[in-house]
C-alpha cells in the first residue's frame, strides 16, 4: 500500500497529465502549428499576376505523392528551386497515414521551396481523421484561384477513403468549368484520375465529358506513381500524370498563350 504522502503526489501527477507537454497528442488529434496554408499560398501567388501580366509564358512544377518519402522530398525541393518557376501545385498524397505529425513534417520540407505551393487532397490524405486535418491546416477539399488568364481548379477525387457517392462533386465541377470567361485557360488538379480503379466510376464519364465540353487545357493527377501523359478519351483533353517522390520524377508545364507544354524532369 502506497504511504500517504506518495499517495498524494501520484493523483498530483495524474491531475497533472492533460496540461503536460511530456506526451505527444494523438496522431490524429490535428492539433495543428500550421493552419490555411492554401489561402495563404494563394495570396502569394495572386501577389506574382502583374509581375507575369506581360510574360509571354510562365512555368510551374506539378509533384504528388510526396507521401512520406521525406529524404526525396528535400531532393525534390532543392531541384525545383534551381529552375524558374511562378509556383508548384501538389497533386495530393502528402502523407501516407494521414498523421498529423506527417502532414505538418511534410509542409516543413515544402515550405523550403522558394515558390508557393498549392495542394488537392489525395487518398492517403483522407485516412483516419486526415480530411478534417487537412481542411483546418490547408483549406476546403475542392477550391480553386486564377493567375491572369488561368483558372486553376482542385477535385477531391477520394470517394472511396471519404464513402461518398458525392465525390467527386461534379455540380461543382461543372459551375466553376462554368464561370470561367471563355478566353480563360482551365487546367483541373486532382489526386486520382477519373479512368482509374479506385475512381468513382459512376461519374468517370461525366467528368471526362465536362473537361471536353470547356475544353479543358490539362487535367492533372496524381496517384499512380509514374510519369503519364495521354488523351485518355481521345477528346484532345491531356491528361497528365506526375511520378511520386520516391520514383523522384515530377513535371514540368509551361504555359504560353493558350496552349501548355509538359516534360517529365527526374532528379
Amino acid at each position: 500500500m502506497l504511504r500517504l504522502p506518495f499517495l498524494w503526489l501520484a493523483l498530483l501527477f495524474i491531475i497533472a497529465l492533460p496540461s503536460c507537454d511530456l506526451f505527444e497528442y494523438h496522431p490524429y488529434s490535428g492539433n495543428l502549428k500550421f493552419k490555411n496554408l492554401t489561402a495563404e499560398n494563394v495570396a502569394k501567388i495572386k501577389a506574382l499576376e502583374s509581375y507575369y501580366a506581360d510574360k509571354p509564358s510562365f512555368q510551374f512544377a506539378f509533384i504528388s505523392d510526396t507521401q512520406g518519402f521525406f529524404a526525396e522530398t528535400e531532393d525534390l525541393v532543392q531541384d525545383i528551386n534551381r529552375r524558374n518557376v511562378a509556383f508548384v501545385l501538389h497533386g495530393g498524397d502528402l502523407t501516407n497515414y494521414a498523421f498529423t505529425d506527417e502532414f505538418e513534417r511534410m509542409h516543413r520540407a515544402l515550405a523550403k521551396l522558394q515558390a508557393p505551393y498549392v495542394t488537392v487532397i489525395g487518398n492517403h490524405d483522407c485516412l483516419g481523421d486526415g480530411a478534417k486535418i487537412y481542411r483546418n491546416m490547408y483549406g476546403p477539399l475542392n477550391h480553386t484561384f486564377t493567375f491572369n488568364q488561368n483558372k486553376f481548379i482542385f477535385l477531391n477525387t477520394n470517394f472511396l477513403e471519404l464513402n461518398s457517392d458525392a465525390v467527386p462533386d461534379t455540380n461543382w465541377l461543372e459551375e466553376e468549368l462554368e464561370s470561367a470567361p471563355e478566353n480563360i485557360n482551365k487546367i483541373v488538379v486532382s489526386h486520382v484520375p477519373p479512368n482509374d480503379a479506385v475512381a468513382n466510376k459512376e461519374k468517370e464519364q461525366a467528368i471526362a465529358e465536362l473537361l471536353r465540353q470547356h475544353k479543358v487545357l490539362l487535367a492533372l493527377n496524381g496517384h499512380i506513381h509514374r510519369y503519364r501523359a495521354e488523351q485518355t478519351y481521345d477528346d484532345g483533353v491531356w491528361y497528365v500524370s506526375s511520378a511520386s517522390a520516391d520514383k523522384r520524377g515530377y513535371v514540368m508545364v509551361t504555359v504560353t498563350g493558350d496552349k501548355a507544354s509538359f516534360e517529365n524532369i527526374d532528379f
